[in-house]
């Protein structure tokens, strides 16, 4: 939705990033599946409505649009495959 691409970008790029680097957590410990609620802040100098970021949801959540599904199962089986090699890694074996 283009009336929600600043919002969009406002808390991919500045408050994730601000959130990973205030608790220190790496992309990949990042749920692969999240949504965010909001509350309306106050007008912004020009009138337009700013947001404040509420919470972010990691359970009950479920992939939409349905043409997410094949980025949800194909970050799943990444993030699977690299846990298995991280596993025999640190065990000093190979895959």
């Amino acid at each position: 939705m283009p009336e929600f691409q600043t919002l969009k970008r406002k808390l991919e790029y500045e408050w994730v990033s601000a959130v990973q680097q205030l608790l220190e957590i790496e992309t990949e410990s990042l749920p692969i599946l999240w949504d965010c609620d909001f509350l309306l802040g106050p007008k912004g100098d020009n009138g337009e409505d700013t947001y404040v970021l509420c919470e972010i949801n990691v359970s009950s959540v479920a992939p939409y649009p349905e043409s997410a599904v094949p980025y949800v199962v194909d970050a799943s089986v990444a993030r699977v495959e690299t846990a298995r090699q991280r596993r025999f890694s640190a065990r000093g074996k190979t895959l």
